[in-house]
């Protein structure tokens, strides 16, 4: 099975999207992208800023913006949201999945994809990060 990468994350060795034969796999994404070596932390490791000016912005946005994230990475690799089979999710706030749900089902209102919903912390201030697998056919020819 042939592999195809697409353009790597601009501050992190890592590929937006992979194409494995029909099958599309995302990184993981959050709202925004940081630097890694822009990242402040207090002497136990709690991350005091992230570099990237965003702290603050509110949940409902943070998602819309994960979104936006994960259908460009999508695009790359000839995919979109229709796509998706499986979703999986990670809440800074396990308190934020019910606003999670009212806005994830703006997105998939047919044929949700499968999905996993953990909390977590995260590498940057950020209260979400998301990753998608797409099932897209690759357009064959004649046998």
């Amino acid at each position: 099975m042939s592999r195809q990468h697409f353009p790597a994350h601009p501050e992190v060795p890592i590929s937006r999207a992979v194409r494995a034969g029909d099958f599309i796999y995302t990184s993981g994404f959050g709202p925004w992208t940081f630097d890694p070596r822009a990242v402040s932390f207090t002497a136990d490791g709690t991350i005091l800023d992230d570099g990237s000016g965003r702290r603050g912005v509110p949940f409902e946005e943070q998602v819309h913006l994960t979104f936006a994230a994960l259908h460009a990475a999508l695009a790359v690799a000839g995919a979109e949201l229709a796509d998706v089979i499986d979703c999986q999710v990670w809440l800074a706030d396990p308190r934020d999945f019910v606003r999670f749900n009212e806005i994830y089902v703006t997105y998939f209102k047919e044929n949700a994809p499968a999905r996993t919903v953990f909390p977590s912390g995260f590498m940057f201030c950020c209260l979400i990060e998301m990753k998608m697998i797409a099932y897209k056919p690759l357009m064959r020819g004649p046998s």
